[in-house]
């Protein structure tokens, strides 16, 4: 039970943290000399952040669905026609990782029993948040656009970079918000397409798990799993928003890179 709820705050904590949390689940076990979670505990964990999103974006979800079925109906005013078209953004959006995952779910599925690669690939997080604060940095602070003002190529270039966070290292949350950054979303607006983006991504993963779920697990620990993994999503979804309005991404590029160095130094030492 101890392990299942570490577990579950570690991904609870990491999955919208840009530090990644597929490393995280790699890499804490492979520390800490524990068994590798099973499919029906990392379906679980996922479930649970996957509330925690529901949980605090519920107001922004209940609007993009009635701005959507208005806009469909032809009863919809300005607002429900942006709220609309975000709900179309999230569905472009959401393409690259789909047909991503279809296709090369195997290949990647691989790749979750190699640390060492994991390790490299939290390399390749630290420098992908490090560039996008770059680039951010030398932009216009007054062109810098809201979701509001959104366009088809923005939302394929950040669902391009959650499609390459399928590989585990890679922070899903980091490569999204560094694709909304380098094409001129402020921070904040950034992370919020970036978590809202990630609710089909993960819903879809889940269902694609559940039949290949074991039968007679123990639902204790899954299910305090669970719980924590939400508890810790929801607030760390409020500390990233919060976080993210005056400050960098660089101080989580650091993490990114001690972590990888002590995994390192693990796998040279076994």
């Amino acid at each position: 039970m101890f392990r299942a709820v570490v577990l579950g705050a570690v991904q609870g904590l990491t999955e919208f943290v840009p530090v990644s949390s597929s490393a995280h689940l790699v890499l804490v076990p492979f520390l800490l000399e524990w068994d590798v979670p099973s499919l029906a505990f990392d379906v679980a964990i996922h479930i649970g952040t996957l509330v925690a999103l529901v949980a605090y974006f519920w107001r922004d979800l209940g609007g993009i669905v009635a701005g959507a079925a208005r806009r469909v109906g032809g009863s919809a005013d300005a607002r429900d026609r942006t709220r609309a078209r975000l709900a179309w953004l999230l569905v472009v959006g959401s393409i690259p990782a789909g047909l991503t995952g279809i296709l090369l779910e195997g290949f990647f599925e691989g790749l979750f029993e190699r640390p060492a690669f994991v390790a490299g690939e939290l390399l390749v997080t630290a420098a992908i948040l490090v560039v996008a604060e770059t680039v951010y940095a030398r932009s216009d602070p007054d062109r810098r656009r809201d979701i509001e003002q959104m366009s088809v190529v923005d939302a394929l270039t950040i669902g391009v970079m959650q499609a390459a966070a399928i590989s585990p290292g890679i922070s899903r949350s980091g490569a999204t918000i560094a694709g909304g950054m380098v094409r001129g979303l402020g921070r904040e607006s950034a992370a919020r397409f970036s978590f809202l983006l990630s609710i089909p991504a993960i819903l879809g993963a889940a269902i694609v798990a559940v039949p290949d779920l074991p039968p007679g697990t123990d639902p204790g620990p899954v299910l305090a799993a669970s719980a924590v993994a939400g508890v810790t999503g929801f607030a760390a979804i409020a500390f990233l928003l919060r976080y993210l309005r005056t400050r960098t991404m660089h101080p989580f590029a650091i993490y990114c890179v001690a972590l990888s160095a002590i995994s390192f130094a693990a796998v040279l030492a076994r």
